[in-house]
């Protein structure tokens, strides 16, 4: 397939997005919010009493179909309180810590920057799947500097739910068969508290992945040719390089052959966002020059990439 006609499909491609976009971004929702009440049902649900809203299919299902309706920030919303309330069959000193970090997201992220919750969103079913190292470059590429912010909180929710599940045996209601005193509380929750603060891990992930999407965001925006190109390659970069130095540091003991698979693939994902997006010719670039009564005005143009020959619209290949 020659450049003309992957050009053509590309043109095709986002022509049918636009003729589509209110059927394809409904399923997205909807495909995003059920994956999402299937991971919670997976690592959480398993353990809570029978009849528990994570082990209902068809209410998941129906939560998903009302999700799609509504806009990001409303989803993580809805999402945030069916966690809490399973969390609370479950645990205690969980729901009361899940609360804590839901308010601090609350108070630092959705106060200014709310438009972002697809991150948010996305990072715990990408981290299922090792492909959270791509959640950063997309959001450096596709949103603010203040993305990184986002990243960070679904990573920690991400990692709180694994952290529960592994202590459940431990903090559960029914752990040990004994009724909770007030110092079994406290130990419980200082169990929690402790398993975040201490996991040097997440630490190093968490500031790998910030960085990247702030370093992504700042290249992008740089008055340079191929600017998204070597923003993706320095955000994957940038993301190996202080793994590495967090391992050697702290020894966090990552798993280098899945750290760099999932970095490869993330940068190829990236790569296909970026020709969709931002898909430039800089082999025609033009130097325009004008003025006004104040100014001179010295313009760089670089012109987008489009198929030669007949109009796409003409021979959409989606077309009925």
């Amino acid at each position: 397939m020659n450049n003309n006609a992957v050009n053509r499909l590309r043109e095709s491609l986002i022509l049918f997005y636009k003729k589509q976009e209110y059927i394809i971004v409904p399923v997205f929702r909807f495909v995003v919010t059920l994956c999402l009440l299937l991971l919670l049902r997976t690592h959480l649900g398993a353990y809570g009493p029978a009849g528990a809203p994570l082990q209902n299919t068809l209410l998941n299902v129906i939560i998903a179909l009302f999700c799609s309706m509504l806009p990001p920030g409303f989803t993580a919303a809805i999402l945030a309180l069916v966690m809490v309330w399973d969390l609370y069959r479950l645990s205690l000193e969980a729901t009361a810590l899940c609360a804590a970090l839901i308010l601090v997201c609350l108070l630092v992220y959705y106060r200014f920057a709310p438009r972002d919750s697809v991150i948010l969103l996305l990072m715990p079913i990408a981290y299922a799947v090792n492909l959270h190292y791509a959640v950063p470059v997309l959001a450096g590429l596709l949103f603010g500097p203040g993305a990184a912010v986002p990243v960070v909180f679904g990573l920690l929710f991400t990692r709180y739910v694994l952290l529960v599940e592994k202590l459940l045996p431990v903090i559960g209601r029914d752990a040990g068969g004994a009724v909770l005193t007030s110092e079994s509380l406290i130990s419980n929750f200082r169990a929690l508290v402790d398993g975040m603060m201490n996991d040097r891990g997440l630490i190093v992930l968490a500031a790998a992945l910030a960085a990247a999407a702030v370093v992504v965001c700042f290249i992008r925006h740089l008055v340079m040719a191929h600017a998204w190109i070597t923003a993706i390659t320095a955000g994957c970069i940038l993301e190996l390089v202080i793994l590495l130095i967090g391992d050697m540091r702290f020894g966090t003991q990552i798993d280098l052959t899945m750290v760099l698979a999932g970095i490869v693939v993330s940068f190829l994902i990236a790569q296909i966002v970026r020709f969709f997006l931002f898909h430039a010719d800089y082999l025609r670039i033009e130097n325009v020059q004008f003025e006004d009564e104040d100014y001179y005005y010295y313009v760089k143009a670089v012109p987008k990439v489009v198929a030669s020959g007949p109009e796409t619209e003409e021979e959409d290949v989606f077309s009925p």
